[in-house]
């Protein structure tokens, strides 16, 4: 039953995926999407840098401002 279980999440998460490339899916929710989950590796980093690592370090968060800049 496990593994029914496992190709239908298989198959909804290929079905997801291929959302944005059939045009079913506007542009703006594309790149809100995508920033959104830039936005959410540059948090989840910083709490691995300073809550699991117990290190203050905004080395990290530089890149990132650099990026935002240019």
């Amino acid at each position: 039953m496990a593994s029914r279980s496992g190709m239908v999440a298989a198959l909804l998460a290929a079905i997801v995926l291929a959302l944005p490339f059939s045009g079913a899916v506007p542009v703006y929710w594309v790149t809100l999407f995508n920033y959104i989950g830039i936005a959410s590796l540059v948090a989840i980093g910083l709490v691995l840098l300073t809550g699991v690592g117990g290190m203050t370090s905004f080395g990290q968060a530089a890149f990132v401002g650099l990026g935002a800049y240019t």
